[in-house]
């Protein structure tokens, strides 16, 4: 994509697809704002394991709708206070990001679908095709990793 970015818009092309977008065009408005409501309902969905679990250690009388206000709020301020406090938070998450995302949706899914189908035992274009899918995922995993680091290690 952002070879096909680079060939239509040239030197000018900007680092994040939406800053490229024009302003004064409702369709790009809803792409931006579709693209900001993405990262809050991540947040919601990740952070929604942790919360559960600090309710679950707490005894029933304290189970009421005002203690969970007040734990998913403390979880949101810490959350912020440690991303203000350490330096290089958005390159760690780039790190963790380029090697997790990539495993999770890509190298595993496709290595537990040959597993679980026995596709493994023969060979045939399915294999082939899947087995390409892994390592294109292992590549792209290994270059989004050693960027980060790189971005770490330029910013120390």
């Amino acid at each position: 994509m952002a070879i096909v970015g680079y060939l239509m818009f040239g030197p000018s092309v900007l680092s994040q697809i939406t800053l490229n977008l024009p302003t004064n065009k409702i369709s790009s408005k809803v792409a931006i704002y579709t693209t900001l409501v993405n990262p809050i309902a991540k947040y919601s969905l990740m952070i929604k394991p942790l919360e559960n679990s600090i309710e679950n250690q707490l005894p029933i009388h304290y189970k009421a709708r005002v203690c969970s206000l007040l734990i998913r709020t403390a979880l949101v301020i810490s959350t912020v206070i440690v991303a203000l406090a350490i330096p290089f938070f958005g390159y760690l998450m780039s790190l963790v990001g380029a090697f997790l995302s990539v495993t999770a949706s890509i190298v595993l899914p496709c290595l537990c679908f040959l597993k679980f189908s026995g596709i493994y035992q023969r060979l045939g274009f399915e294999q082939v095709f899947i087995v390409g899918i892994v390592i294109m995922g292992i590549a792209i995993m290994l270059v989004g990793t050693y960027t980060s680091v790189l971005q770490i290690i330029s910013h120390l």
